[in-house]
């Protein structure tokens, strides 16, 4: 059997019946710190959890860490059809000789996607591009959710798949981005609706409200991991020990103490280098003359754009393991972070009803009174 297949047990000694009672008598849930999440994680939906030595990897057959949910494969739902209506349209367009279509008034090696997708391909422009903007749009909406612990059908209590964001900065933040996403893919399927053959200023118009509202979207999602890092950078176990760092409100705008490297900022650093280069290709697109030329950089935008679903991918991956990550499990205090105190109060509520129901409970076989 290998080494990590071992089903672990509990890590940290489990509190007694009083210290909780008392924590939920006086209101107090930061009192539990962090290993009664531990304890009742294991009766929460989702596969893989581990509940002892949180720090050794689970791995699947090829040697990956297994993830925690399977919420990482709803970013390459649009990547997917995004990359293979490009490289449809580039194959067609080669096996039909790069022709000029009549409506093109110049000769262009490459012609620009909208050129292509304004023949006999636009049925496949309009599917693969609506279908890459209903991907974007559930996907940041899944981040919501699994972050703030609101699943639509799961009504009955909080369930966290990710890591939850720390304040409400960071939750309006993905809301932003939702809804400027939203507006920003409808600007795309306008465009592939309103062909550059039949409606050239719409099209224009439209191509400019996909790429800004996509643009301000994608700030917003760089914003709220850049804040989730410098949060988590203050009550990461290897920042903490040895040390009292500040509240995050005592902080200047320009520090940022602790662990500061950590995934969410190392996420919010690749999304920023993702934006900068987008728009000085996106520059190039727009300000070179030569057709030619300037396709090269809409060919180069459409498929960096796709870049960015491996990024949210990642992102899940990492998020959905946060119950077995190395660090998390350390985590003595929380700050008083409220979707945190949300969480220890459904492990706590979950710990008192099985107590609960074990100690009401006689067993099935048994014929002695109560």
């Amino acid at each position: 059997m290998h080494p990590d297949t071992h089903t672990p047990r509990l890590r940290h000694p489990v509190p007694t019946d009083d210290t909780a009672a008392h924590a939920a008598a006086t209101g107090n849930a930061a009192n539990l710190g962090s290993v009664d999440i531990y304890k009742n994680w294991g009766s929460m939906p989702g596969p893989w959890v581990c509940l002892d030595n949180c720090a050794t990897p689970q791995h699947n057959m090829l040697g990956l860490k297994r993830p925690g949910n399977g919420w990482f494969v709803l970013p390459w739902i649009a990547f997917i059809p995004w990359y293979g209506m490009l490289i449809a349209m580039l194959i067609c367009w080669g096996v039909q000789g790069r022709p000029i279509y009549d409506f093109m008034d110049e000769y262009s090696n490459p012609i620009y996607i909208s050129d292509i997708g304004a023949t006999n391909l636009r049925p496949l422009f309009i599917a693969c591009s609506a279908w890459q903007g209903l991907g974007w749009c559930l996907t940041v909406v899944a981040e919501y959710c699994l972050r703030g612990g609101t699943l639509p059908w799961l009504l009955t209590q909080p369930h966290f798949m990710m890591a939850p964001w720390f304040t409400k900065h960071e939750r309006n933040l993905i809301a932003a981005s939702c809804s400027l996403g939203i507006i920003g893919e409808l600007g795309l399927l306008f465009c592939t609706i309103f062909s550059t053959k039949n409606y050239p200023h719409v099209h224009t118009a439209m191509v400019c409200v996909f790429v800004v509202l996509m643009f301000l979207s994608i700030c917003c999602l760089t914003a709220e991991y850049a804040l989730m890092g410098r949060h988590y950078a203050l009550i990461h176990p290897a920042a903490t020990t040895g040390e009292t760092l500040p509240r995050f409100d005592e902080l200047k705008w320009n520090e940022w103490p602790g662990r500061k490297w950590n995934k969410y900022t190392i996420s919010a650093v690749c999304k920023f280098v993702w934006l900068v280069l987008a728009v000085v290709w996106a520059i190039c697109f727009a300000a070179i003359d030569g057709k030619s030329r300037s396709a090269d950089f809409e060919w180069l935008l459409a498929f960096w754009f796709g870049v960015i679903f491996v990024i949210l991918s990642v992102d899940f991956y990492l998020g959905g393991r946060f119950r077995v990550s190395r660090y998390f499990h350390q985590i003595s205090d929380y700050r008083d972070y409220y979707k945190y105190d949300e969480m220890r109060a459904q492990a706590l509520n979950m710990e008192m009803a099985d107590d609960a129901g074990s100690s009401g409970s006689a067993p099935k076989d048994s014929d002695e009174p109560l």
